[in-house]
């Protein structure tokens, strides 16, 4: 299905982060995080994103809820895949469905003097 127009965009730190387990080259990385939403979905997002795979790429999973400004609390579960971009940052990409609505959800995570922080867009999916 082709992604729709942008709908919001996202930035926030990750407030944990750990190694599950390790495979060879391949881990499991969960990583818990905060994000401030503007847009449509204006609010506050709060979950946990769980990375599959080797540090050039894989699968990823995400769980979370959405405190809105409209008071509405909003849970979503989204699955996607990451890759390695530029200057050492992951970009992702993933589908999250919030209660009847499907969205599509690009970021890009970097580590910057320790922190792990995301920023993305949230596009409509058609």
């Amino acid at each position: 299905m082709p992604v729709g127009k942008e709908i919001g965009a996202f930035k926030g730190t990750f407030t944990s982060v750990r190694t599950c387990e390790i495979n060879g080259d391949d881990g499991v990385v969960e990583g818990t995080y905060t994000a401030k939403v503007s847009g449509q979905l204006a609010g506050t997002a709060v979950g946990t994103l769980t990375f599959s795979g080797a540090n050039s790429g894989g699968t990823l999973g995400d769980l979370g809820t959405g405190y809105l400004d409209s008071g509405d609390a909003v849970n979503y579960k989204g699955q996607g895949v990451y890759w390695s971009g530029k200057h050492g940052a992951w970009e992702t990409r993933a589908a999250v469905l919030m209660r009847d609505q499907m969205v599509v959800a690009e970021s890009q995570i970097k580590m910057k003097d320790g922190v792990f922080s995301l920023s993305g867009k949230l596009f409509e999916l058609t």
